[in-house]
């Protein structure tokens, strides 16, 4: 899990730094056109998933958006939170959103939208196996929930890329509700 991650990571950046010398000139002033295509990275810091003490978390954020029309964009953004430990247990946190954005404010280089959507999370948590009576304890155990998103973000058209901040209550109606603020570059591919 942790190859595909870092696989998935590295891809997006190589084409988002590949494509800052090919669109740097091809870039709108903030306008949003239907067909617009845009890939980001950046980083999220996710508050309310985690395991005991390890609450608070850190991760890496990949992300896509499809501008269906100039109003309202179609996307997906993956993030993973770095590994974190406490004493023997390891655990991991990584979620998937699928999300659709209404775009309220599109004027010159600045983009203010709502965003609305689907969460999954998952986490991953590995103890040492302890063998007691005849019996094992330990191992590793995952699990992963469904729920809702809701937030909002802004986007600032700089020269070679948008660079952009969210923030959403993620995971509505389960137990990984979450609130996270993410920030990154997007790069027009188009």
């Amino acid at each position: 899990m942790k190859k595909l991650l870092a696989i998935i990571f590295a891809t997006a950046l190589v084409i988002g730094t590949s494509s800052i010398t090919n669109t740097a000139s091809a870039q709108t002033e903030g306008s949003v056109q239907e067909g617009d295509i845009k890939l980001g990275v950046g980083l999220a810091f996710g508050s309310g998933v985690g395991f005991a003490s390890l609450d608070n978390d850190l991760g890496i954020r990949v992300d896509g958006y499809y501008a269906i029309n100039s109003d309202i964009r179609a996307g997906a953004d993956f993030t993973f939170y770095f590994p974190k430990s406490e004493g023997e247990v390891d655990v991991n946190v990584w979620e998937l959103n699928l999300n659709g954005n209404y775009i309220f404010i599109d004027e010159d280089d600045l983009l203010v939208y709502g965003l609305g959507g689907i969460n999954i999370t998952g986490i991953s948590v590995d103890t040492p196996t302890v063998s007691s009576g005849g019996q094992t304890f330990g191992g590793s155990s995952s699990d992963s929930e469904i729920g809702l998103n809701l937030g909002g973000g802004i986007e600032y058209a700089l020269d070679f890329a948008d660079l952009f901040g969210e923030i959403k209550l993620g995971g509505l109606g389960g137990d990984a509700d979450q609130f996270v603020l993410g920030a990154g570059l997007r790069f027009p591919i188009n």
